[in-house]
């Protein structure tokens, strides 16, 4: 596997972006047709995903109905180029090989490519890991792959995409929890846990992080209400879901005695932000 680039390599100019940690989007200089830019979002998310080129088949097998005739996809490919526009140098920001496979320029950013290349490097010798992994978490900035339209990405189904984006969420908030509450700072500590929270809010591993944290401020209420808030998110009452064992022996050392409170099955989570 081709190592990832450093962070300085993707923050060139460019005119074209693109944004998956969070509510996806697509900024580009051209123009885009409101009723196509749905479908067109997606594929240059696909293409953004798959950075070593994609087949006109496959991308046609992925993203459109059965016996779609072969000029429905060339036109929106047409249309993405366009859309798309070109570099500095006026050269296009999409390109097809001689064999019909269709790829993005390197110049194209990602914040997915972002995220990897600033988690990669905070694991190098030398780095500053703590700017490194704050600075790969803020290019989070929701709940990843929710609210997708009606009929759309359905390839995340058959993918490992959706587990491998929220893993290193997972992955990296752990690692800034862990090293800012070993130095004191319990405010990045939090803050690090609820922005993975938000990728992941079943990632018990970051609620182990939030209480830990938590209860290094010595506040029982505030445990006591991150506590219950856990639960209501992992195994809300009434249901068959259950929490680690790990988790639960975390409880019981952090605040003996701890009971449980009998709470609203419509009440959210903050994290959720509904």
């Amino acid at each position: 596997m081709t190592p990832p680039a450093e962070p300085g390599e993707l923050f060139r100019s460019t005119d074209v972006e693109i944004r998956i940690m969070g509510e996806i989007a697509v900024e580009a200089p051209g123009p885009c047709d409101p009723d196509r830019r749905e479908f067109l979002t997606e594929l240059v998310v696909y293409l953004a995903l798959h950075r070593s080129g994609v087949l006109s088949s496959a991308l046609s097998a992925v993203l459109l109905p059965p016996e779609t005739p072969d000029n429905v996809l060339s036109n929106e490919l047409d249309h993405i180029a366009g859309w798309l526009g070109t570099n500095d140098e006026g050269l296009p920001h999409i390109t097809v090989s001689d064999n019909g496979c269709w790829s993005l320029a390197g110049d194209v950013r990602c914040d997915w490519d972002l995220f990897v290349a600033y988690a990669h490097h905070s694991a190098q010798p030398e780095s500053d890991s703590e700017n490194d992994l704050t600075t790969a978490l803020r290019l989070v900035t929701g709940p990843l792959w929710t609210n997708l339209p009606a009929g759309r990405y359905r390839w995340l189904d058959s993918s490992r995409i959706r587990t491998i984006t929220s893993t290193a969420v997972v992955d990296v908030a752990h690692r800034l929890a862990s090293l800012t509450l070993s130095n004191g700072d319990t405010a990045t500590a939090i803050a690090a846990c609820r922005t993975g929270l938000r990728a992941a809010p079943t990632a018990e591993v970051l609620w182990r992080d939030l209480l830990r944290t938590v209860a290094a401020r010595h506040d029982r209420k505030a445990l006591e209400a991150v506590i219950n808030e856990m639960y209501q998110m992992i195994a809300p009452q009434r249901t068959d879901l259950s929490i680690q064992a790990e988790t639960n022996a975390l409880v019981r050392e952090l605040l003996p005695g701890f009971r449980r409170r009998q709470q609203s099955s419509s009440r959210r989570s903050a994290i959720t932000g509904r």
